[in-house]
């Protein structure tokens, strides 16, 4: 992040209307954009993600893992994707 390696972890895992609701809340008191850094099968190998804030004006508030839904899956090929919520600074 910003051109120095972090190992991240992401909330628990939530589906698309946890993060509408989610971002719905925040956007009340900030302005919030939400970005999409990949998607993928969980049976793929890992890969890096690079991500680039723009240090004066936006600031990560978390990562999430969006899934189907919120219980533990029986299937091992479950997708799923990581994105990042931003709030923009004024």
């Amino acid at each position: 992040m910003n051109e120095e390696e972090k190992e991240i972890r992401t909330s628990v895992n939530i589906n698309q209307q946890q993060l509408d609701d989610y971002i719905a809340r925040l956007n009340k008191e900030f302005e919030i954009e939400f970005y999409e850094l990949f998607s993928k099968d969980m049976n793929e190998n890992e890969e890096k993600i690079e991500l680039k804030l723009n240090k004066e004006k936006q600031k990560l508030i978390r990562l999430v893992a969006v899934k189907t839904d919120k219980k533990f899956s029986k299937s091992n090929k479950e997708n799923y994707k990581i994105g990042a919520v931003i709030s923009n600074q004024k």
